[in-house]
């Protein structure tokens, strides 16, 4: 029995009909810019790819469906959610989320063709029990979720199952766009595994739960086997795991002009472990990272931008990073693996001001370039080549450092720590006000130009 007087999501009189759906122009203006923004089409995809929802698509309403969003723990509004979600997957349609906080204790599923959008900050989709996805999106395709807020209430030291709580979940999905939604008091914002041509744009990534101690927990965007990702001006706020995290062959994805503050440990991960597929051909340009703070009591906890492992031919350009505690933008590879480490990647054009250990750092990589970038102010050294180990891959060779501009650095501006880093192209690097010289203790480098 329902004590709340609510009506069962299966009553006949919760079934979509023309007449108990709210019409299209009544919603549109009660959106105001949003409104018009749907009514030209400007929320959806673009016009090279299938629109979640036709401009004639009939609107349900949760509240027609017995959704109340009158911010009750005790309550569940997941299941007339759900059976909004369920009417507009018939045809494909908008199920609009009106302003309020909606308790769910289990996971709202969206199926292909549906766009799901409220009225801003203040439509939050809240869950009340703390190991799931608020909308789980699985083998469907062209949805749109826009103008929404997602909390929830923390998984803390649940570690044997990671990524839980997340406001998001797809897995095998594809044509999906987050717009203009909120994320804050949850574990983690979007998690995306094994998807495809996925939006996350305009997006508030703020203060999510996490700690140092727990990586399954204070991730904003974190993705496995990503293909075709646009993640764009979105913020991110006291974040105490990755910003933007992509692994396991995350590839032809871009990621630019979003910003990155107050951070504890990286703004954006491309990360390829033994076994897994490379990550390749992504792009990370204009983006705003900084005052990212190492609490962790660890020597290079802290980093801008980092390739970590397999990632191959990445593009890192045009960002500015400052009053990052450890590195700006590292490489690192490891040390048991002879091909399987950061290589073939460009790093140019990037700002560097302020950086604590290196600005620009590469372990155990390889045959990259490093050209045309702008280190000032840097608390360590510049650039800094390094080999770390003793396996098959503790080599650092064949990296192209020319036309680099490095002032007022407290170390060296460039800085090649031993022999095992081999055949470097140093040239045409200029600077002033560095605290000493460029050191170069490594093997065979060359200095001048062909």
């Amino acid at each position: 029995m329902d004590t709340n007087n609510h009506k069962h999501p299966t009553d006949p009189s919760l079934q979509p009909a023309p007449s108990s759906s709210i019409s299209r122009r009544k919603l549109l203006s009660t959106l105001g810019a949003a409104g018009l923004a749907l009514a030209t089409g400007d929320v959806f995809l673009n016009a090279a790819t299938a629109q979640a929802a036709s401009p004639s698509s009939v609107i349900y309403n949760i509240k027609d469906y017995g959704a109340r969003g009158n911010f009750r723990f005790d309550e569940d509004d997941a299941p007339y959610i759900q059976s909004a979600l369920d009417a507009a997957a018939i045809t494909g349609g908008i199920v609009f989320v009106p302003a309020g906080v909606y308790f769910v204790k289990m996971p709202l599923r969206l199926s292909s063709n549906v766009t799901l959008m409220g009225t801003g900050n203040n439509s939050i989709l809240r869950s009340s029990m703390n190991k799931f996805g608020i909308l789980n999106i699985s083998a469907a395709h062209h949805i749109h979720i826009h103008r929404l807020a997602f909390q929830g209430v923390g998984t803390f030291g649940m570690t044997s199952v990671p990524l839980l709580e997340s406001g998001v979940s797809l897995n095998q999905a594809s044509d999906i766009r987050i717009t203009d939604c909120l994320f804050s008091s949850i574990d983690n914002g979007v998690k995306s595994v094994d998807s495809s041509r996925v939006v996350v744009e305009g997006c508030t990534f703020d203060t999510i739960i996490g700690t140092l101690d727990y990586d399954s927990q204070g991730f904003g965007i974190w993705c496995s086997n990503a293909a075709d990702h646009y993640l764009a001006q979105n913020y991110f706020n006291m974040l105490f795991q990755t910003c933007i995290s992509m692994s396991n062959g995350s590839r032809n994805s871009v990621i630019t002009r979003n910003h990155m503050q107050k951070c504890y440990t990286s703004g954006i991960d491309l990360v390829s472990a033994p076994k897994e597929e490379p990550c390749k051909l992504n792009t990370i340009s204009g983006n705003t990272i900084e005052n990212f703070t190492n609490s962790s009591g660890k020597t290079g906890y802290t980093v801008g931008i980092r390739l970590k492992g397999n990632c191959i031919s990445n593009i890192i350009s045009s960002n500015v990073l400052s009053d990052i505690d450890d590195s700006g933008i590292q490489l690192l590879g490891a040390a048991d693996r002879q091909k399987e480490r950061p290589h073939y990647n460009q790093i140019s054009d990037n700002q560097l001001q302020t950086i604590g250990f290196a600005a620009l750092h590469l372990i155990n990589a390889y045959d990259n370039q490093v050209w045309h970038n702008t280190v000032q102010g840097c608390k360590g050294d510049g650039i800094l080549l390094a080999s770390e180990g003793k396996g098959t891959g503790s080599f650092c060779d064949r990296n192209q450092v020319t036309s680099n501009s490095l002032n007022r650095c407290t170390k060296a501006p460039i800085r090649i720590t031993d022999g095992n880093c081999q055949e470097t192209v140093l040239f045409g690097n200029l600077g002033t006000g560095n605290g000493e010289k460029i050191t170069d203790k490594g093997k065979d480098t060359v200095t001048s130009a062909l």
